[in-house]
C-alpha cells in the first residue's frame, strides 16, 4: 500500500468537502440576501377553472376575516365566469413552515355529552353558523376548515 498516494487522495477529498461547504454557505446568503421572498408568497394562490382552463390569482393572508376571503373567492370566480355559490372553498397554505404568522388565540375544550367541544372565538369565527367543518389533525394540531363542496 502506497502512503502517499493514500494521504493524497484524502487530501483532495479534505478539499472537496470544503469547497462544498463554502459553496453551501456562499449560495445561501446570496439567496437570502438578493433573492428575499415576499410575504404574499406564502399566501398567494392561483384557482383554475376546470372547464376551458382559465387562471386567475388571489391574495389571502390567513388572518383575514372570512367575509374578506369569501369576497375574494367570489371576484376570482367572477373572472373565471364560474357559478355562484353559497360558500366559496378557501385554499390553505400547503407549508406548514407558514402557520407562525397567524395571530394565536386561546380557548379551552370542554366535555358535551360524549364529544369534545372548543369555543371558537368572536374575532376569528365563522361568520355563518350553518356551515358544515372538515377537521383534519396533524399531530397535536387539528386544522378546521369549511368542507369543500366536491
Amino acid at each position: 500500500m502506497n502512503w502517499e498516494s493514500l494521504r493524497e487522495g484524502l487530501t483532495l477529498i479534505g478539499i472537496g468537502m470544503t469547497a462544498s461547504v463554502i459553496v453551501g454557505i456562499t449560495a445561501t446568503f446570496i439567496r437570502d440576501r438578493y433573492f428575499q421572498r415576499k410575504p404574499e408568497d406564502d399566501y398567494t394562490y392561483v384557482v383554475k377553472s376546470k372547464k376551458g382552463g382559465k387562471k386567475t390569482v388571489v391574495v389571502l393572508p390567513p388572518d383575514l376575516p372570512e367575509a374578506a376571503q369569501q369576497d375574494i373567492m367570489r371576484k376570482a370566480y367572477e373572472n373565471l365566469g364560474l357559478p355562484p355559490m353559497e360558500h366559496y372553498p378557501v385554499p390553505m397554505p400547503r407549508c406548514e413552515s407558514n402557520l407562525w404568522r397567524l395571530r394565536h388565540h386561546k380557548t379551552k375544550a370542554f366535555k358535551n355529552g360524549d364529544s369534545q367541544a372548543v369555543k371558537i372565538p368572536p374575532e376569528i369565527a365563522y361568520d355563518r353558523t350553518d356551515i358544515d367543518l372538515d377537521i383534519q389533525r396533524i399531530g397535536d394540531e387539528l386544522r378546521i376548515r369549511p368542507a369543500s363542496s366536491n
